[in-house]
């Protein structure tokens, strides 16, 4: 098994759990850090500031500059947060080309 498709597995299978219980709007999924946190750290084959660089670069997430989270508004604490935020339309991507055997 090659590194990348690890990297990418284990992608598809954070963003298809975080589905079933989180909304997608606007082709986004909104998450805790915490539990961001927590996918990244349940295999160990990278450090989690590596795993955030790799998930940075492959525009697995929308994120600010120097950073892997973003400001969004809180509906229940009324204030800006912030939040990780996984981008769906690179999943789709990913999951779809991924899933495509080439003849």
């Amino acid at each position: 098994m090659r590194f990348l498709d690890l990297v990418v597995q284990e992608y598809i299978k954070m963003v298809e759990v975080l589905a079933i219980d989180n909304a997608v709007e606007n082709e986004r999924i909104i998450i805790d850090k915490e539990i961001f946190k927590s996918f990244l750290e349940k295999y160990g084959y990278m450090k989690f500031n590596q795993k955030c660089k790799v998930y940075k670069d492959l525009n697995f997430i929308i994120h600010d500059k120097n950073n892997y989270t973003l400001p969004c508004k809180d509906p229940v604490l009324n204030k800006t947060v912030r939040k990780v935020v996984i981008n769906y339309n690179a999943y789709k991507t990913i999951k779809a080309l991924y899933n495509t055997a080439v003849k």
